[in-house]
């Protein structure tokens, strides 16, 4: 009679070695398993070791979270199998004379002995997959908040975040144990505002309103998908008395995952394509409501070049990580913050239970820096054929003040900054290709038009008005053809 006894680990580690049962007894007085399979420790040591290591990496596993999943083999997944402990294992395990055998067969008999793949995990390999998950689990919570049109306060709910840590220790854990599947670690994220806090809440009165026009055209499409995304963030947030607004904490990191969509972002003073594209809109909107609300200012920075949304000096530049703006609301009272895109218009508005300040703007342009022309070579262009790929734009120095009159007018506050915005280089695409295809379109010229700016402007919002009152005077730089006229083009001498 004979039995199977183990299988044999071969080059495909398949088979099975048919051995007459005494015998096999006698060499081995009990089986040997490596993971769920036994294995014939008469073979080549280094061999097997490097065999079974073979099969264990190769074969799949599974890290879950949330109902997703994430599968690769345990290789790509950063499994690494010491094969010089992995031989050491099964040479004391072939040996009827080691401790191992001996403590086995004094404990367990004839069970069979039962080994584990010595592996360690090599986190730079494992954590693409597992960031790949959290990006799939991972959901901010959102507070309870208020419709601002609707007047209706919409429930908090919890946030989900996936632990990389704790998630790599539990996979090097569900490795060594030979897991075809492991449970991420996650970690539930608790709203920090709950709807409990707004049972007395008075939104009746709107603090003050500001509005920007943006583009509907397509070639907007994706930035106007953008306005949505953080504008949707705002929406409905109540600050309490005391309490930072922190813009970036807010609307998080402009990332895919996160909602947002490449569009034209200043970079330098350069329109590129950047991850988030129209999110300064926003800021600069909300920064205009706050500004006319007389709430104060904490962190605002100006933009590298001026925008044509929003006049100098109202503009908040903001970028993840390193530009935010932020403020206070100091009143006694919660404030709500309404925030929406209809109609080509981004509208910021800040409602609470009364506005008893008068808020004025002053702005005056000290300065106009020239900016320069560069050239830059493009072989996809027709030689000698000449593309206006970004307009040139001239820096401002700028002088801007803020009065908050409160008490009927009695008592004011006042605030005096400056503003620097640098010059905006001119660039020509110059070709320097073939000659011009039959069938060649060239591409147009930079659309914007000359930026023009009032050397002098006055904004009043008063309490229980819609519009602001508005004075101006254009001034040097407030008319067509002023850049030409005040020599701007740097290298145009």
């Amino acid at each position: 009679m004979v039995t199977a006894l183990c299988i044999v680990v071969g080059g495909s580690l398949g088979g099975f070695l048919m051995m007459p049962e005494p015998q096999a007894h006698a060499a081995l007085p009990a089986a040997v398993h490596v993971g769920p399979d036994a294995v014939d420790l008469n073979s080549d040591p280094t061999l097997l070791s490097r065999l079974l290591a073979q099969r264990y990496l190769t074969a799949s596993i599974t890290l879950t979270a949330a109902g997703q999943r994430v599968s690769a083999s345990r290789a790509r997944f950063g499994a690494r199998v010491d094969l010089t402990h992995l031989e050491q294992l099964l040479a004391r395990a072939a040996d009827p004379r080691s401790i191992m055998r001996r403590i086995h067969t004094d404990h367990l008999g004839e069970q069979p002995v039962q080994l584990r793949i010595p592996v360690e995990l090599d986190p730079e390999r494992a954590l693409p997959l597992v960031k790949r998950l959290k990006d799939l689990v991972d959901r901010a919570p959102t507070d309870a908040r208020v419709d601002p049109r609707k007047g209706e306060v919409v429930r908090e709910q919890q946030g989900v975040t996936l632990d990389l840590l704790a998630t790599l220790e539990q996979l090097h854990a569900g490795m060594a144990s030979g897991s075809g599947e492991v449970e991420a670690a996650l970690h539930v994220v608790t709203p920090r505002r709950r709807i409990g806090a707004f049972e007395n809440l008075d939104m009746s009165t709107k603090l003050s309103t500001f509005q920007t026009r943006h583009s509907r055209g397509d070639k907007a499409r994706k930035r106007t998908h953008n306005l949505r995304v953080a504008a949707a963030r705002l929406d409905g947030l109540v600050i309490a008395p005391g309490e930072v607004f922190d813009f970036n904490e807010v609307v998080g990191d402009r990332t895919r995952a996160g909602g947002f969509k490449m569009a034209p972002v200043i970079a330098y003073g350069k329109l590129v394509d950047g991850m988030g594209g129209g999110t300064c809109q926003v800021a600069s909107t909300l920064h205009g409501a706050v500004f006319f609300a007389g709430l104060p200012v904490v962190t605002r920075h100006p933009h590298s070049r001026p925008s044509y949304y929003i006049k100098l000096g109202l503009d908040a530049a903001v970028a993840y990580g390193s530009l935010n703006f932020r403020f206070k609301n100091d009143r006694s009272y919660p404030i709500v913050l309404g925030m929406t895109v209809k109609d080509g218009r981004v509208r910021a508005a800040i409602h609470g239970a009364e506005q008893q300040r008068s808020v004025t703007f002053i702005r005056r342009i000290d300065a106009a820096l020239p900016f320069e022309e560069k050239e830059q070579s493009d072989p996809k262009l027709p030689a000698g054929l000449r593309v206006l790929s970004q307009r040139g734009v001239p820096g401002f120095k700028v002088t801007r003040m803020r009065v908050v009159h409160s008490d009927g007018g009695r008592h004011a506050v006042r605030e005096k900054s400056q503003d620097t915005y640098p010059a905006t280089t001119q660039y020509w695409r110059v070709g320097t290709g073939a000659e011009v295809p039959a069938d060649f379109e060239a591409p147009g010229d930079d659309r914007h038009p000359e930026y023009t700016a009032d050397e002098y402007m006055r904004a009043v919002a008063r309490p229980g008005a819609t519009e602001l009152e508005v004075s101006k005077r254009p001034g040097r730089y407030g008319t067509f053809g002023w850049t030409e006229r005040e020599k701007m083009l740097a290298t145009a001498q």
